[in-house]
């Protein structure tokens, strides 16, 4: 099959490239046209945490986005007039700035080390981070006017934004770096400047074709926010990888004097073998993440398998077409010293001459072959030993180094008021003539937590807890001054599942 696709491809090129270029721009265009369906709460609603978060969803809360200003002292004592004077100056600049629905009153932390403003935004929550550098901007003119005070801006919108910045640039450095890098090692390797383009040009194709595919099928599993990444990193590695094995197999032959279309031919029949069958393995091994029937695994499984499936059709069809096409001109323009050492060539006799290279590198490996398997491998532990310390998690704040500005403020805001750091959610759905029964019990399990150093006190008038229009849903959080991932904060959680709350 193989062969018969790239003969054919090879003997109409022109119809081949055309083939393909419509049927990337039909998935390209028709996926634009059908629209991204994104993962929703329910869609990723697993375990017990997934069936809270359902609960409280259904409770049809209104949850504004929220900020705050923290002002507190460059000394050792918070001056309480200057500090009060500072949060009456914010609240009366952040009523002026557009997004800010509401500016509260402001709440002194316990041991008076603080002064806490509450804001509320206006507008859709999702976008809060994207609207949340004018409120900065405010509270910075703020610190400006009172030097002598620490006055800072912190909440989830800001670091969220900081988590974006963070971690989002990491993405796009990532993306933005493969192309170029990609272009450079295959101009390593081929010596020339088309034959480097042709995988780049197939793998850059094959994620646009895959990237609408994805949009598709988003319909029947829904897609989340890093699909689209990960369409793009892996189908430039196997696009260019497959293209790499076809490309070089196919200059090998026409070193050997073969033509055109024999060349491809035997190329199609050995790296276009080896193209399906690694193409195959991976999508099978990226189906195993079907298994495991979270939303976030199977959409990931989508795109990778699609961009894998489409990077094998185009190097079956596509790539044969264009090597045909090319003929020798594959090999121009040509960069001088690379192609000397890397290019197969013809030597005497018409028989085809190794490069120089690639014998260079060998030899020493076939003259001593224990001494570079143990270095080698030694090699290679060496660079595998950070992954020992690797963590498999979600991205969260705490990945947002604690040396920027907004992290600093939170360690700072749950050091005065540790309530407004990690907590968990106690959801309650129950028919609505029962709700003062839900309520009475909640109040009662925020006492017993107040009395736990596992669990931080609520601030202000006690516990808040939220009831649904309906009556039907309750909803309180309870406060751990630890940190998301740290043990403590663990043991609060288990301490909350299998003594507190069943004992409603």
């Amino acid at each position: 099959m193989t062969v018969r696709l790239a003969r054919w491809s090879a003997e109409h090129p022109w119809r081949a490239i055309a083939l393909w270029v419509v049927f990337v721009a039909v998935c390209f265009v028709g996926g634009n046209a059908a629209g991204l369906n994104e993962a929703t709460a329910a869609d990723q609603a697993t375990g017990e945490v997934g069936r809270s978060d359902l609960i409280v969803d259904s409770g049809g809360f209104h949850e504004p986005a929220t900020e705050n200003v923290l002002i507190t002292s460059r000394s050792e004592t918070l001056d309480q007039a200057a500090a009060k004077a500072a949060a009456d100056d914010t609240a009366a600049r952040l009523r002026q700035v557009d997004g800010v629905g509401s500016v509260g009153t402001p709440m002194p932390s316990r041991d008076g080390s603080a002064l806490l403003l509450p804001i509320t935004m206006s507008g859709d929550p999702e976008t809060a981070s994207d609207r949340v550098q004018p409120l900065r901007d405010a509270t910075a003119k703020v610190q400006e006017a009172h030097p002598a005070l620490r006055i800072e801006e912190v909440g989830g919108p800001s670091i969220n934004k900081a988590l974006d910045d963070t971690l989002g640039k990491d993405f796009k450095r990532a993306e933005l770096l493969s192309l170029p890098v990609t272009l450079a090692i295959l101009i390593i390797a081929f010596g020339a400047l088309i034959a480097a383009g042709v995988p780049v040009l197939l793998a850059l194709s094959s994620v646009a074709a895959a990237m609408g595919l994805s949009t598709l099928a988003s319909h029947l599993v829904p897609a989340n926010d890093t699909t689209a990444s990960v369409i793009l990193l892996i189908g430039m590695a196997v696009g260019v990888d497959y293209s790499l094995f076809y490309v070089r197999r196919e200059r090998e032959e026409r070193a050997k004097g073969r033509s055109r279309l024999d060349a491809v031919e035997v190329a199609a029949e050995t790296s276009g073998h080896a193209v399906v069958v690694s193409g195959t393995a991976v999508i099978i091994s990226m189906a195993g993440l079907l298994l495991a029937q979270d939303a976030i695994f199977s959409s990931l499984a989508v795109g990778s398998i699609l961009v894998v499936a489409v990077a094998v059709l185009g190097s079956l069809t596509v790539l044969p077409a264009l090597l045909a096409k090319l003929g020798r001109w594959v090999d121009r323009p040509r960069v001088p010293l690379l192609w000397r050492l890397t290019a197969p060539r013809t030597g005497r006799h018409g028989q085809p001459a190794r490069p120089r290279f690639w014998p260079a590198v060998l030899k020493p490996a076939l003259r001593a072959p224990r001494a570079t398997l143990i270095v080698s491998v030694g090699l290679l532990l060496a660079l595998a030993a950070p992954a020992l310390g690797m963590q498999l998690k979600f991205p969260g704040m705490e990945d947002v180094p604690r040396s920027t500005p907004a992290m600093q403020a939170y360690d700072r805001l749950t050091a005065a008021f540790p309530s407004n750091g990690t907590s968990h959610t106690v959801a309650v759905r129950a028919p609505a003539e029962q709700a003062d029964r839900v309520h009475a019990a909640l109040t009662d399990l925020a006492g017993r937590a107040a009395a736990d150093p596992l669990f931080a006190p609520a601030e202000g008038d006690g516990p808040k807890i939220k009831v649904s229009a309906d009556r039907r849903v309750s909803v309180l959080e309870v406060a751990t001054p630890y940190g998301s991932r740290t043990d403590e904060a663990t043991r609060s959680l288990h301490e909350l599942r299998e003594d507190l709350v069943p004992r409603l």
